[in-house]
Formats: structure tokens, C-alpha cells, sequence
């Protein structure tokens, strides 16, 4: 997978931005992505070293018909 593919968009809510004053920046990044591409894509992308990547699936929810 391109490094530039894993990166979908940065994730812009209240939490993320109080967690930016910290060091700290939030992404959706691709399904099959793995903490080291997605390392690398952030390397590539912004030109800093990256110190540690936290990945979070949060899985869909049911919804009612």
C-alpha cells in the first residue's frame, strides 16, 4: 500500500484538539493499514519523526428499520 493512501483525513473534534496541545494528532487511516505503514505515512507526509502510533477500530453500529 502507498504511504499516502493509509492517511484518509484528519479527525478534527473537541477531543482531538486538546489532545493537539499535548503532541498529539488524530487520523482515519485505511482498514488494512498496520502501525508501521501508517508511520510511514505520517513521516513522508508532515517531515517529522513519529514517536509512537495508538491504532483504535471502533466498529459500526446496528441500526433499527
Amino acid at each position: 500500500m502507498h504511504p499516502l493512501e493509509v492517511l484518509r483525513r484528519p479527525i478534527v473534534t473537541e477531543k482531538s484538539t486538546l489532545l493537539q496541545e499535548h503532541g498529539k494528532y488524530t487520523f482515519e487511516i485505511s482498514e488494512r493499514a498496520n502501525k508501521l505503514q501508517v508511520k510511514e505515512a505520517v513521516e513522508k507526509a508532515f517531515n517529522v519523526s513519529v514517536a509512537k502510533v495508538n491504532v483504535l477500530t471502533v466498529p459500526g453500529q446496528t441500526r433499527r428499520f
